[in-house]
């Protein structure tokens, strides 16, 4: 395959696409915030974003709920049911089958490492 000539065209597309990946990158690194790790004796209340939320057994065996929950809230390596409330809340439904440490990332992403003790 032969060389092409360096293009005026082509220079301004390489320098455009390398200004557009730097900013990308320095914008995540500003960002980028550290994980926040929670513990709690089950069932419990932890404070996320600033409000008060309940880990509590779900209607299911072996499930878990988290009450009040926002719908913007997602759960890592796990699929949460979302069920919304009468009140207009949002509560969560995690199947979390032998394991005692859940990831939530808010909608800031932001996120928190949630570990139950005695669950």
């Amino acid at each position: 395959m032969p060389a092409e000539k360096l293009t005026k065209q082509r220079l301004i597309h390489i320098t455009v696409i390398l200004a557009i990946l730097s900013a990308a990158f320095f914008w995540r690194t500003y960002h980028y915030s550290a994980s926040e790790s929670l513990t709690c004796e089950y069932p419990c209340q932890i404070s996320i974003d600033g409000r008060l939320t309940h880990i509590t057994a779900g209607e299911e065996t072996g499930t878990i709920s988290v009450d009040p929950a926002q719908k913007s809230w997602s759960v890592i390596e796990l699929s949460p049911q979302i069920k919304n409330k009468a009140n207009g809340q949002v509560k969560l439904i995690l199947a979390l089958a032998n394991r005692s440490q859940f990831t939530l990332v808010t909608g800031m992403h932001k996120k928190y490492i949630i570990h139950i003790k005695n669950r």
